[in-house]
């Protein structure tokens, strides 16, 4: 008999269910999980296929620091290549297997990243030089009071050209401001909760009032 269309999407649901529920990772839109850590969301996806039935798995770190209303992994990426649907029986074990993948890289990020001064640890051992992990890894050490290291990376944030789009002038102009904000420690952490909450607001997670960037996890 032949498989429902959609067998393959209700096999990879009932497996992310088992493996994350118990994790609090949640069920966002149709195909995506994520669990909220406050000022970072961890973000499972069972990445489908234009042309056959079946999934990927990207599991990967967003810092709500960014302002954006879109996934974008700042750390992570895809850690499972496509999985073919050749049945309901052979693809039940690979939705649990791509689960339990999704559930041990969850875990995974929690212990590396319990707290901001972890991911600032992180930077400091993987040293970015351009680009948008080198904006990161700023925040992250102003927000740890590692404040030479925070502005050295604010200042050479990115590589002036003539032809720079708009938003790169916007994003190196914004750097320069927080080179300038992250001395005084108190105002720096104030606007980066401010940027946490906007970006919760824009993504529709619960709001919250206090960002405390030492907590291990959110009640």
């Amino acid at each position: 008999m032949k498989e429902p269309a959609g067998i393959h999407s209700k096999l990879l649901l009932e497996a992310a269910r088992k493996a994350l529920l118990p994790l609090g990772v949640f069920q966002k839109g149709r195909s995506r999980t994520w669990a909220d850590q406050s000022w970072l969301m961890i973000v499972v996806e069972f990445q489908p296929s234009s042309w056959s039935r079946g999934s990927y798995l990207n599991v990967g770190c967003i810092w709500l620091w960014n302002v954006q209303p879109h996934i974008s992994f700042d750390q992570g990426s895809r850690i499972e290549e496509f999985c073919a649907f050749g049945g309901e029986e052979q693809f039940g074990l690979i939705a649990e297997k791509l689960a339990q993948s999704a559930a041990k890289e969850v875990t995974r990020y929690r212990e590396l990243f319990p707290t901001i001064r972890s991911v600032s640890d992180y930077y400091i051992k993987n040293a970015p030089h351009v680009g948008w992990p080198s904006f990161n890894a700023a925040v992250a050490h102003g927000l740890s009071g590692r404040i030479d290291k925070a502005v050295h990376l604010f200042n050479t944030w990115g590589i002036e050209a003539d032809d720079d789009p708009e938003w790169v002038k916007d994003a190196r102009a914004d750097a320069k401001q927080l080179a300038i904000m992250v001395k005084d420690r108190e105002q720096f952490r104030n606007l980066i909760s401010a940027r946490v909450r906007q970006t919760r607001e824009l993504r529709k997670l619960p709001a919250i009032t206090e960002i405390d960037f030492a907590a291990k996890e959110r009640d």
